[in-house]
């Protein structure tokens, strides 16, 4: 299976490859002046509708690489931003027993909480709940997704050497330390225990800092698949316009 797999990402891969290929030579060249944007463009976004069709462990890495200014153009950056909101949640019928299992059963632990999700990610997703009369976000790991990673993971470890020939020479010697440090991000964020360890820490390290707002996690309704916290409503931070207009 995972040679069939292996066999299907490569003939997806290598077309954007090579058109990325061809768009980071210009780039680096031309030192990211004077570029075909629309092309560039219509490049990142055939990236982007890859990533989408192979699934939860591509799309991370989309999101990922669209936070590496220092490897993509402008526009692959803003293309591949948005696998941030690309990505359909399970539905709820798969991740009630994942909820159950952990901490109990729905009807016993919160006072309601909503089946349609808030958002999707590529490893979970998110719903509105209410727990004692507190609105609270409980963030809920996708159904099999650890084995889905691991597998993806492999596929993309066989797939290195062969996409390295097809990769310019600037990025062929960091390559493997890029794809190292997705995999070691990829299984720390599966363990929402390390999410609700640090959300301790940085809620604690800026209690001196009265305007910034950090949500109160609940250590008995969060585990390693589960993180429920505190629902503080906002703004996204790439929502520029509707920042300013509340004087952000």
């Amino acid at each position: 299976m995972v040679l069939v797999r292996t066999i299907h990402v490569f003939i997806k891969l290598v077309p954007v490859i090579l058109a990325l290929r061809k768009d980071r030579i210009l780039w680096v060249a031309q030192e990211g002046k004077g570029i075909d944007e629309k092309r560039f463009r219509r490049n990142a976004q055939r990236i982007l509708n890859t990533c989408i069709s192979l699934g939860p462990v591509f799309i991370k890495f989309g999101q990922w690489l669209s936070s590496r200014a220092d490897i993509l153009p402008q526009p692959y950056l803003e293309e591949l931003s948005k696998l941030q909101d690309s990505v359909p949640a399970a539905s709820f019928d798969k991740v009630r027993p994942i909820i159950e299992k952990d901490i109990g059963k729905i009807e016993e632990k919160f006072d309601d909480l909503d089946q349609n999700s808030l958002s999707g990610a590529s490893l979970g997703q998110v719903h509105r709940a209410t727990k004692n009369g507190q609105q609270v976000i409980v963030k809920i790991k996708r159904p099999g997704i650890e084995k889905q990673v691991e597998k993806d993971l492999k596929v993309l470890m066989k797939i290195i050497p062969f996409a390295m020939k097809f990769v310019d020479p600037n990025l062929r010697f960091s390559i493997i330390p890029i794809m190292k440090q997705f995999a070691d991000s990829i299984h720390e964020e599966m363990d929402y225990t390390k999410e609700l360890d640090n959300l301790k820490k940085i809620k604690k390290n800026m209690k001196p800092y009265n305007n910034v707002i950090i949500p109160e996690v609940h250590d008995d309704y969060s585990t390693k698949n589960i993180l429920t916290m505190e629902y503080i409503p906002g703004i996204k931070i790439t929502n520029i316009e509707a920042l300013d207009k509340n004087g952000n």
